[in-house]
């Protein structure tokens, strides 16, 4: 009985570590959202990234196919990064080992342009 309870203990401590940071909360960006104006159809952002990894682990970032940083044995860090963002944006951490996808975090483009066309109230078939 004791061996099983030692093993329970054992699994349990292999597997907490994995689950105590969630897997959104690995890798965020500020800021998350760019403003794109008339003038202007692009943001020249100052983008800063945090890793919290649940324990050390060797991670790369990328945006698109584009490696940005790579880190060894990490569990906290931060990046600065400057970016021109003109389209919905998405940046991943993967594992350079495995190319095991560990987190994604995304930047989106709203527009301050008025919308010209207007949603129709009625039916398109109404009589009235």
């Amino acid at each position: 009985m004791k061996y099983l309870q030692l093993g329970v203990c054992v699994v349990f401590l292999l597997v907490w570590p994995k689950q105590a940071v969630a897997k959104k909360d690995i890798l965020t960006v500020s800021p998350k959202v760019c403003v794109v104006s008339e003038q202007q159809e692009f943001c020249d952002l100052d983008l800063k990234f945090a890793l919290n990894m649940p324990y050390k682990m060797d991670v790369c970032l990328y945006h698109e196919k584009q490696q940005l940083q790579c880190w060894q044995q990490v569990t906290k860090e931060r990046f600065n990064h400057k970016a021109r963002v003109q389209v919905e944006t998405i940046y991943s951490l993967v594992n350079p080992h495995t190319d095991e996808l560990l987190a994604t975090t995304r930047i989106e483009v709203q527009s301050t342009r008025a919308k010209t066309t207007r949603r129709r109230l009625r039916s398109p078939w109404s009589f009235f």
